[in-house]
């Protein structure tokens, strides 16, 4: 798959669907992991956790710094999904893990991520960075989905701005009328899709009886002059962790 890689299209396109690369049983340990921390009265602070719904409805919809926070679990699966090849085939040699994350838009109080480019919101700059976006279940518009807009990176990062409806981050809602019609991704359990950091994406509300759930793996270009990162691995560092 690795080699497979259309690396013409992700640039033309700012995204690429990778199709599948997580294994069944890998994919069942992860969602075992987030049921158990979904499940827990406190998440270790490390993680940053995020939540939808109140009350009795309250369930997690964000997780962080996934990897900082369990090397032994999330290490060999990154490893054996082959995104460290993947990094180096898009980046080269230089390129290091720098955000590992899981988006876990529950059943019926998932709520929606506004038209949003990563880079924007990320506090540093991080040259040629792209996301490995893995669907831990089936994802598709009648459970929250996800979309975006094909050619969006082109012209770099867009100014973002405040948006009432949407309390998480500020977003792209003003211009994404003008980008175009968005394309649905519709992702098999285990399938991926890459897109660059300055691809614009979005999911919508989750009213579905199922959880909609993804995580995503960040690189970037550690190679650069006056790179930083609060937390990086590098293609070294990431193998080393196959076998732990």
């Amino acid at each position: 798959m690795v080699n497979a890689l259309d690396l013409t299209k992700l640039h033309r396109d700012g995204c690429y669907e990778f199709g599948p690369c997580l294994s069944d049983t890998d994919r069942v340990r992860l969602l075992e992991h987030f049921d158990r921390l979904d499940a827990s009265p406190r998440i270790p602070p490390g993680y940053q956790p995020q939540y939808d719904g109140d009350g009795a409805s309250r369930r997690l919809r964000k997780l962080r710094r996934m990897i900082w926070n369990d090397r032994s679990l999330f290490g060999p699966i990154l490893n054996r999904m082959g995104a460290p090849d993947v990094a180096e085939r898009i980046i080269g040699p230089g390129a290091v893990l720098i955000l590992h994350a899981a988006f876990l838009k529950p059943a019926y109080v998932g709520t929606h991520v506004a038209p949003h480019q990563d880079q924007a919101l990320w506090s540093r700059q991080y040259p040629r960075a792209f996301s490995m976006w893995v669907a831990l279940t089936e994802v598709c518009p009648d459970n929250g989905g996800l979309y975006g807009y094909p050619g969006s990176h082109a012209g770099g990062v867009i100014p973002h701005q405040q948006d009432s409806n949407h309390p998480w981050h500020d977003t792209l809602t003003y211009v994404a009328p003008q980008l175009g019609a968005p394309y649905e991704f519709r992702l098999a359990p285990g399938e991926a899709v890459i897109w660059d950091r300055a691809f614009v994406h979005a999911s919508r509300v989750n009213t579905s009886p199922h959880d909609r759930r993804g995580m995503v793996i960040v690189f970037a270009d550690g190679g650069v002059a006056d790179f930083q990162s609060r937390d990086s691995l590098s293609l070294a560092q990431l193998r080393a962790l196959a076998d732990e």
